[in-house]
């Protein structure tokens, strides 16, 4: 079995692509697996560092100007080319788009070379790439229920989920807490921007902190605050009697999600697939310059689903989170109706419902492959 995952340009794209690709590894042991991605140095090291192969294809995002066009086109052509040798090379048995600009050369060499394809869209309201490539795919894979209607055009949709990483369902653990130098007793608040951090959320964090700090004996804090964030957000935290954990970068999320009370962040669609897989009241974010803004339609979906809170960065203030904060952690009722809520929504076995998918239509190649053969 070989397969090719195209697509990235952030990590949300390649966490679901890597989720599914350990589920294949895990199945299929002589599986050989390649991702085609972007320039971007983080893709590459990230899924070097997963094991898997990477190759570079030539993409760009589409911007609207006569330039923008031009140098989209241009490089459209060049990536759907290599994507043609590549192709040929690999032999791969199936090509799976994880959306983005990344995913475009791919999917339409594999169209070109008779190859089965399948999309994969996180977002409630799809990107263009996936739009436009719906009706070259084979199947789309999406995680809300809400995106079916985008799909008109598409062949076969199916409501599967989001992939992701094994250990966000693994429970909690006692090792967790000790991990961050943590009291089980206490409510745990995770605070993150993504991978790359949110200097808006860091800002009004570190305001809240004398307002939270009353109720240091009730809560206790794991801050990824990004790079740049890094050292502003770690001397505000050292000033208050608040147990904190104060990080760049985390790479043990799934421990710091498994030990989670209520989560503060941006509402990227993996995020919301893995806090809503264990079931966290959040507070969400919505990054007002995501392309199409994909984050605010996904906030709204598990805000009127009753998972979690939307909360404008217009509207962000350092009161406004205390108020939620405190509102969650003294009405015991409605944060467990909330948990409920949003575990409801989640859909944990997302890797294994793709996976079924991307198996029937390899299946279903070799059984006609073999049927023109006799």
């Amino acid at each position: 079995m070989r397969i090719i995952f195209a697509g990235g340009g952030t990590g949300g794209h390649l966490i679901a692509g890597i989720s599914a690709a350990e589920e294949i590894r895990m199945r299929f042991h002589n599986a050989e697996i390649m991702f085609c991605g972007t320039e971007k140095k983080f893709e590459e090291e990230y899924v070097v560092q997963q094991g898997f192969r990477f190759q570079k294809i030539h993409a760009k995002k589409w911007e609207r100007s006569f330039k923008g066009i031009f140098v989209f086109l241009r490089m459209a052509i060049l990536g759907v080319i290599e994507s043609l040798f590549l192709q040929r090379k690999f032999k791969p048995d199936i090509v799976v788009g994880l959306g983005g600009y990344a995913s475009f050369a791919p999917i339409i060499a594999a169209k070109l070379l008779c190859i089965p394809s399948v999309l994969l869209e996180q977002n409630v309201v799809p990107g263009k790439a996936n739009l436009f490539l719906a009706r070259w795919a084979d199947e789309v894979c999406c995680h809300w229920r809400s995106s079916l209607k985008w799909f008109a055009k598409a062949k076969k949709v199916n409501v599967t989920g989001t992939p992701i990483r094994k250990g966000i369902v693994s429970g909690r653990k006692k090792n967790y807490y000790e991990k961050f130098g943590f009291d089980s007793a206490k409510y745990t608040i995770v605070v993150t921007g993504g991978s790359q951090g949110a200097q808006a959320i860091n800002e009004v964090m570190v305001k809240s902190l004398h307002k939270l700090e009353p109720f240091s004996e009730k809560i206790q804090i794991i801050h990824c605050a990004g790079e740049h964030g890094y050292e502003c957000v770690k001397k505000g935290y050292r000033q208050t009697k608040i147990n904190s954990f104060v990080c760049s970068f985390l790479n043990e999320m799934d421990a710091a999600l498994n030990i989670a009370d209520i989560v503060i962040c941006r509402a990227g669609a993996t995020t919301i697939a893995e806090i809503t897989a264990i079931g966290i009241p959040a507070i969400l974010i919505p990054y007002p310059y995501a392309a199409d803004n994909h984050q605010y339609w996904n906030a709204v979906e598990v805000e009127k689903n009753g998972g979690g809170y939307l909360l404008p960065q217009i509207d962000l203030t350092p009161e406004k989170i205390v108020e939620i904060i405190i509102d969650l952690i003294r009405n015991k009722e409605k944060y467990e109706r909330m948990k409920m809520f949003s575990k409801e929504m989640g859909r944990p076995n997302a890797s294994v419902c793709v996976v079924d998918t991307i198996s029937r239509l390899i299946s279903y190649r070799e059984t006609r492959v073999a049927l023109l053969a006799r």
